[in-house]
């Protein structure tokens, strides 16, 4: 019988999930605040 990896920890999954939602929110977040900044300042910075 061919050995196999140890399974998958569900907890693992749920936590890598959490972690990609929130790189994205921060990601989505820096391009709103890039686009409110150039409108508002003409730059693209805030300061």
């Amino acid at each position: 019988m061919a050995e196999s990896g140890p399974p998958s920890n569900p907890a693992n999954d749920v936590y890598s999930l959490l972690i990609i939602v929130a790189a994205v929110f921060m990601m989505l977040g820096t391009v709103v605040l890039a686009v409110r900044s150039s409108s508002l300042f003409d730059s693209w910075l805030p300061f």
